[in-house]
């Protein structure tokens, strides 16, 4: 799996900085052949800390700081297949003092088609006082820069 910035996308997707793109393994399947709707926020999961490292806003575990789920959801259109090529659009937003957003796009090129799509509100954590605590203002920084290009 490779994160990318496309330059070439459906109109929909153009507010979509970054991405990241690759084909179901087989232990993504169900056993009806199809990827397992759990697998959906693997994939989310999956290009949300892609995001995070791209920017450089990834942190280790052990730092003290964290970032904790706090709700997740998925619309799906359209079943997954071993053999599709997958690319998840995501895009930070909805930055509050303590949380924010991640909006994705599961959008499958060969087919020119939407397979699902999906929102993650995220919290910061003090893992030492086990409270929610204010994002750092470097995270909100670098997320506010990196999607405010895409919206030039």
């Amino acid at each position: 799996m490779s994160p990318q910035a496309t330059q070439q996308r459906p109109h929909a997707l153009k507010r979509f900085r970054f991405n990241l793109e690759f084909r179901p393994r087989f232990a993504d399947l169900d056993p009806m052949g199809r990827v397992s709707n759990a697998r959906f926020f693997t994939y989310f999961e999956e290009a949300r800390m892609a995001y995070l490292s791209h920017l450089g806003l990834f942190v280790p575990a052990g730092s003290g700081r964290c970032l904790l789920v706090q709700r997740d959801t998925c619309r799906y259109q359209m079943p997954v297949q071993h053999h599709h090529l997958v690319r998840v659009f995501l895009r930070s937003a909805d930055w509050g003092r303590r949380s924010f957003s991640f909006h994705y796009v599961l959008w499958l090129p060969e087919e020119d088609v939407l397979a699902a799509e999906g929102t993650t509100r995220v919290a910061c954590f003090n893992a030492a006082t086990g409270r929610a605590c204010d994002l750092p203002e470097e995270y909100i920084q670098a997320m506010r820069a990196f999607e405010d290009e895409a919206d030039s």
